[in-house]
């Protein structure tokens, strides 16, 4: 036994260490306990100034394919996005765990900054500091240029508080100008319907403004025609616009579809609010609503892929309508309206930019477009050809660049490098028109939705109505028309009166097409 000292049976099995309750004796041959994850940081700066920026994130393992976010954060999407992708959004400085393996970080902030890329190796236990700066691709704000989303909500799938995304998602996002919009879609609890009516200082910074407005909503129970009468916002309004939702979108999904929207668009513009039309112009009463005067902009692609028909069908009848956009549900993409504010930027001037038609809408490229040095909802007169100056610079891969004439393209020019293109051209009008430039091809974003931009139109006075009226306004009546007969057979009304009072709408917009066919 050696010369060391001799232990009794009972002090051999004391020097033991128990086992906790549940514990169990593990083989020899177990499998290893999984590496300890690493630590990424850094701080988000922007580049001209130095100061600390809010900004929009991705990390993604390059060999799985898997995002990964903090443990505690806003995220883009909610977990069950139909695209997969997510981002989450970070403020001054970001720290996420990670698996050890190689990765690349994305770190986007809008569409007038250049994104950040970087991609760096994670080991076990360790922390790597990687800091971005952010530079601008184009400082719009020099022209007076500014950004706005003007159509937002947030429903039950929301995995943060609304005062959470509210104070950081903006700024991170690089909006100028963000409207929330309150709805009703029968009893579904939307968690951003709590937002007080009205402009919101307490979420609005880094020079951002915020505004809590309205989507008023009709649809049709047939599939053919799931819009119903339309949807239309209601920007800067003091108080809600009553019903919000009619027909089958009403609180018990049993109400008439009455008041029309037109109807509630002309309620809104009363008590001082801006309209602007949803969802590329679809809808039955979109039309009448025009034709009438009751709507300030039509939004182009927000929550949908980009259209221009029905749009080109009411420049083409001669009506001025502003483009816009937003981005519908959540953020699934970057979709924006620039408007050129005069004077001061606020909330009125922006509006009144926006009205006025000095815009152009976009989810990535920026535009410049002038004709005989005039820009966006501008009006010139001329005898003879004009000459059309367009420039795109842009974040994401384009193909071409386009100056469009009463829709038709009349110019195209490919991208440099595709993100960059500049086009001038000398255009014989002949006779009243309108021109806007846009871009155009097949490229998709990150999302899955087609890359585009598009100005509003300059309106040239030569003299003659507009060449394709006639096109536009025998189009438009027979969608009116159509329209009052599904009225008449689907539609629900409390009284005989109130269908004559909706049918009578139909028929004063159909009036007016029928006065530009003569």
């Amino acid at each position: 036994m050696g010369n060391g000292p001799h232990l009794s049976r009972r002090e051999i099995l004391e020097s033991i260490p128990l086992l906790s309750s549940g514990s169990l004796l593990m083989p020899l041959s177990a499998p290893a306990a999984p590496a300890p994850n690493g630590v990424v940081r850094g701080a988000l700066r922007d580049a001209a100034t130095g100061r600390p920026v809010a900004a929009k994130m991705r990390v993604m393992n390059t060999d799985t394919g898997g995002a990964y976010v903090p443990a505690a954060c806003v995220k883009s999407m909610p977990a069950k996005s139909r695209t997969g992708v997510r981002y989450f959004y970070a403020r001054d400085a970001y720290e996420v765990a990670l698996p050890p393996g190689r990765y690349e970080i994305e770190v986007v902030r809008g569409i007038c900054h250049q994104p950040e890329f970087a991609r760096l190796e994670v080991e076990a236990g360790s922390t790597r500091v990687r800091d971005f700066s952010l530079r601008l691709l184009w400082d719009l704000h020099a022209s007076g240029w500014y950004s706005g989303n003007t159509h937002t909500h947030y429903n039950v799938d929301i995995e943060e508080t609304v005062d959470e995304r509210l104070k950081v998602v903006p700024p991170a996002e690089a909006v100028d100008v963000s409207v929330l919009s309150y709805l009703i879609r029968n009893t579904l609890p939307y968690a951003s319907n709590r937002i007080p009516i009205g402009r919101l200082p307490q979420y609005s910074r880094d020079g951002a403004i915020l505004d809590m407005g309205e989507e008023c909503r009709n649809n049709s129970a047939a599939n053919s025609i799931p819009f119903g009468y339309g949807h239309c916002l209601f920007l800067n309004i003091p108080r809600l616009v009553q019903p919000a939702s009619t027909g089958m979108l009403s609180a018990d999904g049993k109400s008439p579809d009455f008041p029309t929207v037109s109807m509630l668009c002309a309620r809104a513009r009363r008590i001082g609010g801006t309209t602007v039309w949803c969802h590329n112009g679809h809808g039955l009463e979109a039309p009448v609503a025009v034709a009438l005067g009751h709507v300030d902009a039509l939004n182009i692609a927000d929550g949908f892929p980009v259209e221009y028909e029905g749009y080109y069908r009411f420049l083409n009848c001669g009506f001025r309508l502003p483009i816009s956009s937003g981005t519908d549900w959540w953020e699934y993409d970057h979709n924006r309206v620039f408007v050129q504010v005069r004077g001061a930027f606020r909330y009125e001037t922006w509006l009144a930019g926006l009205r006025a038609g000095r815009t152009f809408v976009s989810n990535g490229p920026l535009l410049s477009f002038e004709v005989n040095g005039k820009g966006p909802g501008s009006a010139i007169r001329s005898a003879g050809p004009v000459r059309a100056v367009a420039r795109a610079l842009s974040r994401v891969p384009f193909e071409r660049l386009e100056i469009v004439c009463d829709g038709e393209v009349v110019a195209s020019q490919s991208a440099t490098g595709r993100q960059e293109a500049k086009l001038e051209a000398e255009i014989a009008v002949g006779g009243a028109a309108w021109l806007a430039a846009r871009i155009a091809g097949s490229t998709a974003t990150r999302l899955g939705y087609p890359v585009f931009a598009h100005t509003n139109p300059v309106y040239v006075q030569a003299g003659g109505p507009p060449r394709r009226r006639a096109e536009a306004a025998r189009a438009l009546a027979g969608q009116i028309d159509s329209a009052a007969g599904f009225i008449r057979q689907h539609y629900r009304f409390a009284s005989q009166a109130d269908q004559a009072i909706a049918l009578g709408r139909f028929e004063q917009g159909r009036a007016r097409y029928a006065k530009l066919l003569r």
